[in-house]
């Protein structure tokens, strides 16, 4: 019965240092294959085949990212991604799932665009307080929700969803903690250690 408690702990240990080394290496090994298997052939119309050596796709979708962000310094560029979005933001099915990728491509995005970057502490109750991440910090354009409100995300412990909650800025005291430390702690329930 030690025997087996000893192989299930050495188990589970080698099993925690292993997946998420082997996840990470998965999703961006499937980023990779993505980029080369949309874009191979488009490299094959200008090149003939022999010419053509594994990697160009994904060169290629790089090269285009960067192309595009480049663009959008344009303003002609920006207005007629303004005019697209707002046409896609109008029909019905696809305003939802665009507005969705939307909002997840900010999370990831560059620092001055993400939605979490400050990290909050939130009294909810006397004792009782969430780590959370400050969302909007007035509501001039709500007018109904009240003066001196703020939006707080509390993400959910080993969940891909959290709650808002609307609280007096009394409530919510700013942390020194990164928002790649304040997204762990909060989804392993607190057992992540800062840094780790």
């Amino acid at each position: 019965m030690q025997r087996m408690r000893v192989l299930a702990k050495l188990f589970f240990r080698g099993l925690a240092a292993i997946l998420p080394l082997a996840l990470t290496g998965y999703l961006v090994y499937a980023a990779v294959v993505a980029g080369e298997s949309l874009l191979r052939s488009v490299v094959l119309l200008f090149l003939p085949p022999e010419r053509y050596w594994p990697g160009m796709g994904f060169t290629l979708s790089i090269a285009l990212v960067l192309l595009v962000g480049l663009l959008m310094y344009s303003f002609l560029v920006r207005h007629l991604y303004s005019l697209v979005t707002r046409l896609l933001e109008r029909i019905p099915v696809v305003k939802s799932i665009y507005g969705m990728i939307v909002d997840v491509v900010r999370l990831f995005g560059s620092a001055d665009e993400r939605p979490f970057r400050q990290v909050v502490l939130v009294e909810v109750a006397k004792g009782f307080a969430q780590v959370g991440f400050l969302t909007r910090s007035d509501f001039d354009d709500l007018p109904e929700i009240g003066a001196g409100k703020v939006a707080v995300y509390l993400p959910m412990s080993y969940q891909l969803g959290g709650f808002t909650m609307v609280v007096d800025k009394a409530q919510v005291r700013e942390l020194q903690m990164s928002a790649e430390d304040a997204l762990r702690f909060c989804v392993t329930a607190g057992v992540a250690r800062r840094g780790a």
